[in-house]
């Protein structure tokens, strides 16, 4: 009977979401003069010319997309085996991106003529790298997801910094970014109905195939099936299937992450099942999304990109039905975490402090002056230090603080990809500061400050509370997190196209920087940073249970009280640093990962050395921030991801047997 119930659920919201769309639609139609101008077959009236060749193939490539986008989404989370992977993932989008970035500076007449090339040639060479990282891994899945995760990042950062330091091109970024349903005939469906109809087909005969996926490796091949020939071909099926989407629509977020996850938590259980209320759910989602979104104009009475809007309206549905949902609904099997010994964690945690060490002072004492590169002499300190120490006490802090939130988050969860940004807090934040940079465009940094206090404090007790009824349960927290995170920078999207003036101001902060920080706020917060950190010994026991999962409580643990009480140090670690250079979120990731990679195994070593790595790299980025170009001042946080991208991928070209533990 409760089976019964809970899928029923997943076609009520189907019901419900095709119903509202299509009361939309029909509201077009009769705006438009009704169903005769629809069908009439008289093309030269101008009401029939709007809903024939515009609003009709706009509605119809709205399902197409939708339905294609959830069901690679749900693809890629039941063969990478995790449930934060969605057609983005792969970096494919970064790379078509950065590829029209880099034309629209160096050849914007090859856009009229060649973009639909310049888009799938940066698609293809970000896909070809994350093949070339795990191919010697036999495209092991956490592999894939962390190579993935590292060419997404580093495209990324090179695109912002592009905005940054383009400002002409920060508005053709977000508009290709958000994605675009707007249509100019039925040439673009009707070349895309057969393929990625092709592709739903094949992805129905292959449900047995698609049902093996959720058992171990060993046990496929005990049942006669490759599990590496299996990955290798849904993979392949996912990945062309959302590069066609792309290319014809540019950058659709959130639903391929949404749209699966809907479907879990609304009770569909078997492969066909939840292929079928993950294409609906996802075809829905965009249909709707896009009709709400062609109601809302911005600036000269230009059109919000629906692909914006998609966390908008699924971030909500999303957050009320995982706190809804039984417990068990989502269904996760994160990997364990590759530890290849390079060192022991004694050695490392010397090496990252002495690292550390030389950085800080090479920050300190060398930069560059108008003329040339610079030793600054003791007399000349008295100048430099007030101007630099307070950055560089910033760096180190944000540095240390998120990496530790990351080890925090990643042991609570037992998933590799768990990163600080996934409490909600940094988009709480980033939405705080906007908000008060709109209204009061010549506030101070104290306005700043406080303002982003309260949007993370907000966040993440919204956070919190939904999680609270599954006993704070990891996946549950992710995934509330992230619909969180995805709504408040869809609304931060929204203002920043509202108010071009005021975006050169946001993308510095939404980047992350060092450049406000003031010497009592950064002595306050060292201060706070040695705390935090001081406290992670008392929860050691803690952290070496929890990634054991149901064997933690037979063992004596309470569960639920072990993970508010990480959470919560993780979170006020997460905060403290978003307040002091904004959101910074691939130091959080980059540091665990690094330690993991050197050998190091204990949780408390793995925190400490992973908060000097990750210092290390902010110390690193910061000077180069300051003196790359200048005396243009750049974002910390995209000069961090630049830096610690190869870090990452270094042993991956190495490592042969990364992938396989």
């Amino acid at each position: 009977m409760i089976k019964t119930l809970t899928s029923r659920r997943g076609w009520l919201l189907i019901l419900l979401l095709w119903s509202a769309a299509t009361g939309l639609a029909l509201q077009n139609i009769l705006q438009q003069g009704g169903f005769g101008e629809l069908f009439t077959p008289d093309t030269h009236a101008i009401p029939a010319i709007l809903l024939q060749t515009l609003w009709a193939p706009r509605q119809c490539m709205a399902l197409l997309a939708g339905a294609t986008l959830g069901v690679c989404g749900w693809l890629m989370q039941r063969v990478l085996r995790n449930p934060l992977a969605e057609p983005t993932t792969l970096g494919m989008t970064s790379g078509a991106t950065l590829a029209m970035g880099l034309a629209s500076l160096w050849f914007p007449a090859s856009l009229l003529t060649f973009r639909t090339g310049i888009v799938i040639l940066g698609e293809v060479g970000a896909l070809a790298c994350v093949l070339l990282l795990a191919w010697r891994q036999r495209l092991s899945p956490l592999v894939m997801i962390q190579a993935g995760m590292m060419i997404n990042l580093w495209c990324g950062a090179v695109t912002m910094l592009i905005a940054v330091v383009n400002d002409r091109f920060l508005l053709a970024a977000m508009m290709w970014t958000g994605g675009s349903l707007a249509q100019e005939g039925w040439q673009s469906f009707f070349h895309l109905l057969p393929w990625l109809g092709g592709g739903l087909l094949a992805l129905l005969l292959m449900s047995r195939q698609l049902e093996l996926l959720q058992l171990p490796e060993t046990m496929v091949s005990s049942l006669g099936a490759s599990p590496f020939r299996i990955r290798a071909v849904v993979m392949s099926l996912a990945l062309l299937m959302s590069a066609m989407v792309i290319n014809a629509v540019g950058v659709i977020s959130f639903v391929g992450l949404a749209a699966p996850h809907l479907a879990r938590l609304c009770g569909a259980r078997t492969s066909r099942e939840t292929l079928w209320q993950t294409a609906l759910i996802g075809a829905g989602l965009l249909w709707f999304t896009d009709l709400c979104a062609s109601r809302i104009a911005i600036f000269n009475g230009q059109l919000l990109p629906a692909g914006m809007l998609t966390a908008l309206t699924g971030g909500p549905l999303l957050i009320l039905l995982a706190r809804r949902a039984r417990t068990h609904m989502i269904d996760t099997a994160p990997l364990p975490i590759a530890t290849p010994s390079v060192f022991t964690g004694r050695r490392a945690f010397g090496w990252a402090l002495v690292a550390l060490i030389i950085a800080t002072v090479v920050s300190l004492f060398f930069g560059r002056s108008l003329d040339s590169w610079h030793l600054a002499t003791p007399q000349e300190l008295d100048v430099l230090l007030p101007l630099r120490l307070p950055r560089l006490l910033a760096a180190i802090c944000a540095g240390a603080l998120l990496a530790g939130a990351g080890v925090l988050m990643q042991r609570v969860s037992g998933n590799p990809l768990a990163s600080p940004e996934v409490l909600g807090i940094g988009g709480g934040a980033v939405l705080g500061i906007t908000v008060v940079v709109v209204l009061f465009p010549t506030s101070g940094n104290g306005m700043l400050l406080l303002s982003s206090t309260l949007g993370a404090l907000i966040s993440l007790g919204i956070t919190l509370r939904n999680s609270q009824q599954s006993a704070f349960n990891p996946q549950r927290v992710l995934l509330n997190g992230l619909a969180l995170n995805a709504l408040c920078q869809a609304v931060v999207n929204v203002i920043m196209l509202h108010h071009l003036e005021t975006s050169a101001k946001l993308l510095p902060l939404m980047s992350g920087t060092t450049y406000y920080v003031s010497a009592p706020i950064a002595g306050v917060l060292l201060v706070v940073t040695l705390m935090l950190l001081a406290i992670a010994p008392l929860l050691r026991r803690w952290l070496v249970l929890l990634p054991m999962g149901g064997v933690a409580a037979s063992l004596g643990l309470g569960v639920p009280k072990a993970r508010i009480a990480v959470l919560s140090l993780a979170a006020l670690m997460t905060g403290f640093a978003t307040l002091l250079v904004g959101p910074v979120s691939f130091v959080g990731l980059l540091g665990p990962h690094l330690a993991r990679r050197l050998g190091v195994k204990d949780p408390l070593a793995q925190l400490f050395t992973a908060a000097l790595l990750s210092a290390l790299v902010m110390v690193t980025a910061d000077w180069l921030g300051r003196n790359a170009l200048y005396p243009r001042q750049l974002p910390v946080g995209l000069l961090a991801s630049l830096i610690g991208v190869p870090l990452l991928i270094w042993p991956l070209l190495r490592n042969r047997d990364s992938g396989s533990h």
